[in-house]
């Protein structure tokens, strides 16, 4: 593994590895709990929009906390405001912390009120997207073969800036930013040349985002952890039934 980029809530990194296993990981990110707004109570709302569009946008609020969650957690939010202007997503107080406190909601003039009550339980993102964690996609490295009478012409027609033209010649700039989009080839092919080839290699470039509840190391940690305890299950009833279609 080689690590390529790093922050915050975002790391890329290449090595060799199967994709069938790279794509199991990543389906099995929707399968970590995470918690968000379930249940939203509106008691006052003299702001411009539907009670309707203010539970969504509560409900795809990123929460945060430092307890446990489970199938049993049940934490309890409030809002209350009179303010006149936008209502922020920090004004949303309980057992919880909101992890992006400049989200707006709506907006109230003078005079107007917004209170609610919400409840945030443990949910799942294979289930509804505001319980996902992040992001997790990848794609094959791309071996490029660049013939030495190549038109300088690929160099302005590549999106992803992935080749420059150096001392007369046409030389691969950034491998790792090539996606396969053809451009390049599609060019040399109307100019009746084979002046370029890609070559899927084995390595992957994969990339992991966060949306701010967990970490990306505990987002790919946890996943491949639930991936893991599901196959030990399906290891286990495979066994099972093995044995059962011997005796019977």
């Amino acid at each position: 593994m080689k690590l390529v980029e790093k922050s915050e809530n975002k790391v890329v990194f290449t090595g060799e590895l199967n994709e069938s296993l790279a794509n199991a990981i990543r389906k099995y990110v929707g399968q970590i709990p995470i918690l968000a707004v379930d249940e939203v109570e509106i008691s006052k709302n003299g702001s411009p929009l539907y009670d309707e569009t203010i539970a969504h946008r509560i409900g795809l609020l990123v929460l945060k906390t430092n307890k446990p969650i489970n199938e049993k957690t049940n934490i309890k939010l409030k809002l209350d405001s009179k303010k006149e202007g936008m209502i922020y997503s920090n004004e949303l107080k309980g057992g919880a912390k909101v992890v992006y406190d400049k989200v707006p909601i709506t907006s109230l003039k003078k005079g107007q009120e917004l209170v609610l009550n919400a409840r945030a339980k443990m949910g799942r993102g294979i289930k509804h997207s505001k319980f996902s964690p992040g992001l997790m996609f990848y794609r094959n490295i791309i071996n490029i073969k660049v013939d030495k009478n190549c038109s300088k012409e690929v160099v302005d027609v590549c999106p992803q800036k992935v080749l420059e033209a150096k001392d007369g010649k046409v030389i691969v700039k950034d491998i790792l930013k090539c996606d396969m989009c053809e451009s390049c080839t599609d060019l040399c092919k109307k100019q009746g040349k084979d002046s370029i080839k890609l070559i899927p290699t084995k390595d992957l470039v994969i990339t992991i985002e966060s949306f701010g509840q967990i970490s990306v190391q505990d987002i790919l940690k946890k996943s491949a952890e639930i991936l893991k305890k599901d196959l030990t299950e399906v290891a286990k009833k495979a066994g099972k039934w093995w044995i059962l279609k011997v005796f019977i």
